[in-house]
């Protein structure tokens, strides 16, 4: 038998004696005091252009001993063919697969040997390839990425093993509600405009074979279209010169001009409903186009936009979460991009609350869009917004990720200098604009992935529904 150390009463004593008066009484401790607010102060920045094209950003930030490498190709997945969604991707992927000198087993080796870790990915408008590693190995870092960038051989092998990879990836996020419903949201919303492919398609993996890599890299890996930034204890001259040797056998050409299509226009109230069979649930997406991401007007729309639903005390938040309790998590999200953007609402609910949640939904919309934001909703999303900026860039990755979103974008030089003062001056009134551009109400686009035959008696409002399947292809109204 175990022995009983404490009586129950002896147990309360000493619980509330180590606890203090407020837990013995149930009452939670006082907050602490919020602190000071900082300031970012960003490092400065030294910029020189190679012979052969190449731009060179270099910051000494000497917080750590390590540098991050952050070498962009201003051409992504917008500049796939329209049957070959995906190529910007595996392009990327590839080349960290083998070059003329080094098989993809040597890259590995050499990238672990130097602590050091590789990394490529096609976004949009642009494709990165990043290594991080000890500040005294840039030389080394350097050479590496120069190989995998100006040289793969892209391997048949390792492109066939990525590609049954990717068929594997596509058919189990199938079973993803959230991924259908973005993909799905983004073919309906750009319909033919590049901005819709966000990688390979089972329709597309097929056409993506060696040739095609290979004419991408050799129209696009060019020095004149690319750019490196480079943050890390390091002088800016140890940086030139590392990247002097490593990138100035690099030949520059001419590149196809990237002028990007007209943005289509939404008119009215659209909802494409996608037909998931045995769904509990429906996952929602309610939204429209946005600005481009160089657009002075983009700090009003960010406002707005934290304000409604992107932070975890938005309105959206606090309606269809903590008031109504029909999902945990909602959302807004708000992308803009070198030529236009896009912006979506998203909640997963219960099948018997669908139509109510997207009720909800519109009612924040429109009391957003007709009386904009209380004083203290606004100034409190200056204040986050202003302090996240300050954590987001207190690393050298996360700094080395800022000026690369400059530079992508075409965003003016100072951004990080300024960005504290620009996201505290929009007023009440041009946030409540911003609020109007950014938030559709009667024009806007509605994706929902679920059971139709349980949840369309809440859907009366939509006279005009277009049903698809899960890879997005035109059905019947399911029965």
């Amino acid at each position: 038998m175990i022995r009983r150390l404490f009586s129950r009463p002896a147990a309360f004593a000493l619980i509330a004696a180590v606890a203090g008066p407020a837990a013995a009484w149930g009452q939670a401790p006082p907050r602490p005091a919020v602190g000071a607010e900082r300031q970012f102060t960003p490092p400065p920045r030294v910029e020189r252009t190679l012979p052969n094209g190449l731009r060179v950003i270099a910051v000494q930030y000497a917080l750590v001993p390590k540098t991050t490498a952050i070498l962009t190709i201003q051409s992504g997945l917008a500049m796939d063919p329209a049957d070959r969604a995906g190529l910007a991707q595996f392009v990327a992927d590839a080349a960290q697969e083998g070059t003329t000198s080094r098989d993809s087993e040597q890259i590995k080796r050499e990238v672990f040997g130097l602590g050091a870790t590789l990394s490529g990915f096609a976004g949009q408008d642009a494709s990165t390839f990043q290594m991080r590693g000890l500040s005294d190995t840039l030389p080394q870092m350097l050479t590496l990425l120069s190989d995998v960038v100006r040289n793969p051989t892209f391997p048949q092998g390792e492109i066939d093993l990525l590609k049954a990879n990717t068929a594997q990836a596509l058919r189990a996020q199938l079973a993803s509600p959230q991924f259908v419903n973005n993909r799905v949201f983004r073919r309906e919303l750009f319909g033919s405009h590049p901005y819709a492919r966000i990688g390979p398609t089972e329709e597309t993996l097929p056409n993506i074979d060696r040739a095609a890599i290979v004419d991408y890299h050799r129209t696009y890996y060019r020095p004149n279209n690319a750019f490196l930034v480079v943050v890390g204890n390091l002088p800016p001259d140890a940086v030139f010169a590392a990247a002097e040797r490593a990138f100035s056998g690099w030949a520059r050409a001419g590149v196809p001009a990237s002028r990007a299509p007209e943005m289509p226009t939404l008119k009215g109230r659209r909802l494409v409903f996608v037909q998931r069979p045995n769904s509990v649930q429906s996952s929602i997406a309610v939204g429209n186009f946005s600005i481009r991401r160089n657009d002075p007007r983009w700090y009003a729309l960010q406002l707005a936009n934290q304000i409604y639903g992107a932070s975890f005390d938005s309105r959206l938040i606090r309606n269809i979460r903590e008031e109504k309790g029909y999902t945990y998590s909602p959302q807004s999200q708000f992308q803009a991009m070198a030529h236009g953007g896009l912006y979506r609402a998203v909640a997963d609910v219960r099948n018997e609350v669908t139509g109510a949640a997207l009720q909800e939904v519109y009612k924040e919309i429109d009391l957003m869009r007709q009386q904009g934001p209380h004083a203290e909703e606004l100034v409190d999303a200056k204040t986050y917004a202003r302090g996240v900026f300050v954590i987001q860039n207190a690393t050298q990755n996360g700094f080395a990720g800022t000026l690369n979103t400059v530079h992508t974008n075409g965003l003016p030089a100072d951004y990080p200098e300024t960005f504290q003062r620009q996201i505290s001056q929009p007023s009440a009134e041009m946030v409540t604009v911003g609020a109007q551009m950014l938030l559709g109400s009667d024009d806007s686009l509605v994706v929902i992935v679920g059971d139709y035959p349980q949840v369309k008696d809440q859907l009366t409002g939509f006279s005009n529904i277009t049903f698809v399947d899960l890879n997005g292809q035109r059905i019947p109204e399911p029965k």
